[in-house]
């Protein structure tokens, strides 16, 4: 079997685990063992550690702007800032879980990527894991070096919000700003929530209605702090955005693709046709997601 092929035959695999394991996982979660976030988020952080990156890459641990941060380089390499803001629903994530991808970008774009182990909900909700992420930001831009701004998912809402606090508040904006499968209306009566296309997704509405909640406490859903799709996307930098056509969040993605054109930005896109939620973080197995990291890349060095 050539490599390619054996690469697709993973992939396709992992993608057939995945959607046919959802409703499985989905009755275990809700209805068997009944898992917390916290549960869920030790699970996760379990899973995460077969697929640590290339072993080239490290991880290493720092306080910026009083929070702690994972830093991922590619062997000795330094150059420009990348500020990665996790995804996990605001409950999950760590800089460990994205090991892998950010040395990936590390590795191709020569680059250090600062990933903030921002305060997750239910325990904390908005703002503090908004004003964690903010804090590092201001920090890697407090001498006036240019910052690169991605997030992924909810990390996704957290970089959006934090662009346009920049843009309120007079703080220099990113450099660049990368969305990957952004979340960025968290209303129960969202688009995203309403199709509730959820086969190429490890949730649905019933999911981020809940986790939504335990983010966003006694907030409107509909205050552009927790949707950034309710707010303007005018000063923003250059951005790139991308999603996959089947995933749930693929709606919320065409919206903020349209207020990006409304508001006079310069974007570009990239659209997997079939892509399971989250498969950037897997960039050393799957080809959609190297394919995609790739884009980044493309976009980063333009």
């Amino acid at each position: 079997m050539a490599n390619s092929d054996l690469s697709n035959y993973i992939a396709n695999r992992f993608n057939d685990v995945v959607i046919s394991g959802h409703a499985i996982a989905v009755r275990l979660r809700r209805d068997v063992v009944g898992a917390t976030p916290q549960q869920i988020r030790t699970a996760i952080e379990g899973v995460s550690r077969l697929n640590p990156g290339h072993f080239s890459g490290s991880l290493d641990y720092d306080v910026i702007g009083g929070v702690k941060c994972g830093i991922a380089r590619f062997k000795e390499r330094t150059g420009p800032k990348v500020l990665w803001i996790h995804g996990g629903a605001f409950s999950f994530g760590s800089a460990r879980v994205y090991k892998a991808t950010a040395i990936y970008l590390a590795r191709y774009f020569t680059c250090e990527v600062v990933m903030p182990e921002y305060r997750l909900s239910p325990e904390h909700k908005y703002p503090m894991p908004f004003e964690d992420c903010l804090n590092v930001y201001k920090e890697l831009t407090a001498n006036g070096d240019d910052v690169i701004l991605i997030g992924d998912s909810a990390g996704g809402n957290i970089a959006a919000h934090i662009t346009q606090t920049c843009v309120a508040k007079n703080i220099p904006v990113p450099n660049k700003l990368v969305l990957l499968s952004p979340w960025l209306d968290l209303s129960p009566n969202s688009v995203s929530n309403a199709r509730n296309y959820n086969e190429y997704s490890p949730f649905d509405s019933q999911d981020t209605l809940a986790f939504s909640k335990d983010y966003i406490g006694d907030i409107d859903p509909c205050d552009s702090r927790v949707s950034p799709l309710k707010g303007s996307f005018k000063g923003f930098p250059e951005t790139h955005i991308q999603a996959s056509k089947v995933e749930f969040l693929f709606d919320d993605t065409k919206l903020c693709v349209d207020a990006l054109e409304r508001d006079g930005v310069k974007y570009s896109t990239y659209f997997e046709e079939k892509a399971v939620h989250g498969w950037h973080i897997v960039p050393d197995f799957l080809p959609e997601a190297s394919r995609s990291m790739n884009k980044v890349v493309e976009f980063l060095k333009g």
